[in-house]
């Protein structure tokens, strides 16, 4: 009888202490029923009792080591266990399942032993949504709204954009992105992007400015001075045209890698190359200097040139520098040009030279700060990186373009470093906004 209450009395305690060790974001787990401890003196297997329980966000799947990496979306932290074997995994709908089988999004009840740092059981969310493939959606990054399907969700304050494995924001959502959308009770608990985005950049490709370049029927650009596309991960025939020159492309986008394109081959050579053409210059003003293929011209008289495309620069002192293409098809032709004079910038327009009166901001937030007419978007880093808005060039950061509500694709590129784009959303308050993004991580 001693014997038999001692045993009694163990069990009873050992059950009082898992128990209570028991950690999670109030909720209650599945009962431990798969773990018990042998109480009997007779046999030395001991199996360790789970003693923490987390509600979280599988992150991240490494096979290879064996370990499973956990989002907490309330204390926004991440931390990783091990599991083997004897790790009980199940579905949503009770089935056994393999590591191999979940995904990275899903929303687990997790129970382990903290000083191993190893996962006991790992349940699927029986109240979660997921959803695939959701290429049509709006967000509102303010209202933390996510529209999808012709639905309204809000967007848990702490749900994770997750990308490769790693935690993002939702500014790093981009609208041409395929997203995994994981909800409970119509609000988004975690957001994967399963399909995302790299950058086009063409080469050569001054003959064809101000013409239109195609990738899809969702993508269809005017073709910019030094663009960047920002272009869903896959592959495309690409098609570029401006008047009367036109040409395919095959390509393929790697996500969150630049994809040079060289158009060059695509500019048709005359038949004829030995075929000359007489050119006539009128350039208002007189004295201006004349470059035709980068080399300094003099157009006193006629200037003859080769038939195909020639790039002729201007420029003179205090006008705008004047860049284009022209097509020598014939005999004889007149060209005249008017440059524009630089608009002399007033002591209103100038940057008041004490920076400190503007607030300024790290992170990935804005701070708008007031302003007269002509407000403006200030990106002040990281510094020394390009900035393309829409994919257009703006300049090297520090740096500034027009404010206009709306919401814009924003990215960040610096040679040697992945290429970052980021989702603003512009109001139409009268102030100006500031902007400072993270660092660019190294290419590896």
């Amino acid at each position: 009888m001693k014997k038999y209450f001692m045993r009694l009395f163990i069990f009873c305690a050992v059950f009082c202490l898992c128990g209570c060790g028991l950690s999670g974001q109030g909720t209650t787990g599945p009962e431990e029923t798969e773990v018990q401890q042998e109480l009997f003196p007779e046999s030395e297997a001991k199996i360790p009792l789970a003693d923490s329980l987390d509600r979280a966000v599988i992150q991240k799947i490494d096979e290879a080591k064996q370990k499973i990496t956990f989002y907490n979306s309330s204390v926004g932290k991440s931390y990783t266990l091990s599991y083997d074997n004897s790790t009980g995994i199940k579905s949503r709908y009770d089935e056994e399942l393999v590591v191999g089988q979940l995904t990275e999004g899903d929303i687990a009840e997790v129970t382990f032993i903290k000083d191993e740092k190893k996962a006991k059981n790992i349940w699927l969310d029986k109240s979660a949504v997921v959803t695939e493939d959701v290429t049509s959606f709006a967000i509102n990054r303010r209202a933390l709204t996510f529209e999808m399907n012709g639905e309204q969700y809000a967007i848990d304050d702490g749900a994770p954009v997750l990308i490769g494995g790693e935690v993002f924001t939702l500014m790093d959502i981009n609208e041409v992105d395929t997203l995994r959308v994981t909800s409970t009770d119509h609000t988004i608990k975690s957001i994967t992007i399963s399909n995302g985005h790299g950058y086009v950049r063409l080469i050569n490709a001054e003959p064809f400015e101000g013409g239109w370049v195609e990738l899809s029927q969702s993508i269809i650009k005017k073709v910019e001075k030094d663009m960047l596309l920002v272009v869903p991960a896959g592959s495309y025939d690409m098609l570029i045209s401006c008047d009367d020159i036109s040409g395919t492309k095959q390509i393929s986008v790697e996500a969150n890698e630049e994809t040079q394109v060289d158009v060059s081959d695509l500019i048709p050579k005359d038949q004829d190359e030995d075929k000359v053409g007489g050119i006539v210059f009128t350039i208002n003003p007189s004295g201006a200097v004349l470059k035709i293929d980068g080399q300094e011209t003099d157009y006193s008289g006629v200037v003859n040139l080769s038939y195909g495309i020639h790039h002729i620069e201007v420029t003179a002192e205090g006008y705008s520098t004047l860049s284009r293409y022209i097509k020598v098809g014939q005999e004889m032709a007149n060209i005249s040009i008017d440059m524009e004079e630089k608009q002399e910038e007033s002591d209103d327009d100038k940057e008041p030279d004490d920076k400190d009166d503007k607030d300024t901001v790290s992170g990935n937030h804005a701070v708008a700060t007031p302003s007269g007419d002509g407000n403006k978007v200030y990106i002040d880093a990281p510094e020394g990186a390009e900035l393309y808005v829409d994919g257009k060039y703006i300049g090297v950061i520090p740096t500034d373009f027009a404010k206009k509500s709306g919401t814009y694709t924003v990215s960040v590129r610096k040679n040697g470093y992945v290429t970052r784009s980021y989702s603003l959303e512009v109001d139409d308050t009268d102030k100006d906004v500031r902007y400072s993004f993270s660092s660019l991580e190294k290419e590896e």
